[in-house]
């Protein structure tokens, strides 16, 4: 295998172009949950999982406990697992009139309105922009709003020409979040990685879900901290 630039090597069994080339030609593709995510050109030591980070592993177990409301956020979407699966759900079951899509990076706000146009649905509506999550976060805010707050676990993941890392580390999206959420009046369910100490000292309720997909052989299990009552979690 070679090691020059432009050149193919592997990486735990694959193939890679060690240099970052053709990123912003991401393809669309359709997991086995059917979901519809994005898939990188390559993979390499410092973005060792091939396609965009996200929820698809707990997507379908925190989507059934989601609480009633009127509307629904990811102040920072991605490619938006968790909602793909609240619109799998019957409207029969009152779930949200709105749904709220935002994230910074404006090559994936593309990418989500070319995906997610809500045309052809009668009970809801989408809408989805490119601001702050911050921002985002306080102009949804009421006592009727479920967000789900996936930002990034390692900084390394967003080395990639079209996503969006703006924080110095994650440890300030940590803080800015649990800041937020000290305040806001919705429910919330931040998803972070189990060794996350700052997540388990909040003071919020957390609790573990087990993922549905295998990463590196084997189900992790994701920190799932919330101010949604333990009994409105059965």
């Amino acid at each position: 295998m070679g090691t020059g630039t432009g050149t193919i090597e592997t990486h735990r069994g694959i193939r890679t172009n060690p240099t970052p080339r053709f990123e912003e030609k991401f393809k669309t593709i359709t997991n086995r949950f059917g979901q519809k995510s994005i898939t990188l050109p390559r993979i390499d030591d410092k973005k060792r999982l091939a396609g965009y980070p996200g929820n698809t592993g707990i997507s379908r177990k925190l989507a059934r406990i989601i609480p009633r409301c009127k509307i629904f956020c990811e102040p920072l979407a991605g490619t938006a697992k968790v909602f793909q699966e609240l619109v799998k759900l019957s409207p029969a079951n009152g779930y949200p009139e709105q749904f709220i899509l935002n994230d910074k990076s404006k090559t994936v706000v593309n990418w989500l309105r070319r995906e997610f146009d809500s045309t052809g649905y009668n009970w809801f509506s989408t809408k989805i922009t490119c601001t702050d999550f911050r921002y985002c976060i306080k102009k949804y805010d009421s006592k009727d709003t479920v967000f789900v707050i996936d930002h990034p676990w390692f900084k390394s993941f967003y080395d990639q020409v079209f996503s969006c890392f703006d924080r110095e580390s994650v440890i300030q999206y940590d803080k800015e979040i649990l800041e937020l959420c000290n305040s806001i009046k919705g429910k919330f369910f931040i998803t972070t990685r189990k060794e996350n100490t700052r997540m388990k000292k909040s003071g919020f309720r957390n609790l573990f879900i087990k993922s549905e997909y295998v990463v590196m052989d084997r189900y992790p299990e994701v920190l799932i901290t919330t101010n949604v009552s333990g009994a409105d979690l059965e």
